[in-house]
């Protein structure tokens, strides 16, 4: 069958994780340490973090789940006694610098640029937010490629479920099996498989 739309995840697949979020999740596991060293090894541990290079240090949680997910855990090894507290800070810094390290990989701007050029409806299905993910792609000359942008705080869930996938074919107006999902990670592919895409 022909592929009628294409929906993507954004990090690791569109962008570069580490060089796009490495500096801003520095800065959110040191605002939320306080200068606290020991609290400050603790959130490197969990997030599989180095915050003096600003790299992922192994499969952190951070690449798949969306803050939602682990800022509640975090909330409680550091003793913070209102986690949607917590989970606003880290989304407001996390929003804030999303942009300004924003790193593609190679010929995804001109690729993107073509698709949509050629009339193929494009959408963002991530775990992150889905003001940082517009925010992005403005940064990037792709504002205008997207037709859908969802994130986890979008209305339609977060993957693996396929919540987003499904408002997307919505969206277009198309069967989930004319539409491709392109991604990198078992989450990706376990949205697709239960939204019956590509």
């Amino acid at each position: 069958m022909r592929i009628k739309a294409v929906l993507f995840d954004r990090d690791g697949t569109l962008t570069d994780f580490d060089s796009t979020w490495g500096p801003a999740i520095s800065l959110v596991l040191k605002d939320l340490a306080r200068g606290d060293e020991t609290l400050l090894a603790t959130l490197q541990e969990l997030a599989m973090f180095d915050v003096a290079e600003a790299r992922f240090t192994g499969p952190s949680i951070l690449k798949v789940q969306s803050p939602k997910d682990y800022s509640a855990g975090w909330a409680e090894v550091i003793g913070e006694p209102d986690p949607q507290a917590m989970l606003e800070r880290i989304e407001t810094i996390l929003l804030e610098h999303c942009d300004r390290t924003v790193t593609p990989f190679d010929s995804v701007v001109d690729t993107l640029t073509a698709l949509n050029l050629n009339g193929m409806p494009l959408g963002i299905a991530t775990n992150g937010t889905e003001a940082s993910a517009r925010k992005q792609m403005q940064a990037l000359g792709l504002g205008e490629a997207f037709g859908f942008l969802a994130g986890y705080d979008s209305g339609h869930g977060s993957k693996p479920e396929p919540g987003q996938l499904l408002a997307f074919a919505r969206h277009v107006g198309l069967e989930p099996g004319e539409i491709a999902m392109v991604g990198d990670s078992l989450h990706d592919m376990h949205a697709a498989k239960a939204a019956g895409m590509m």
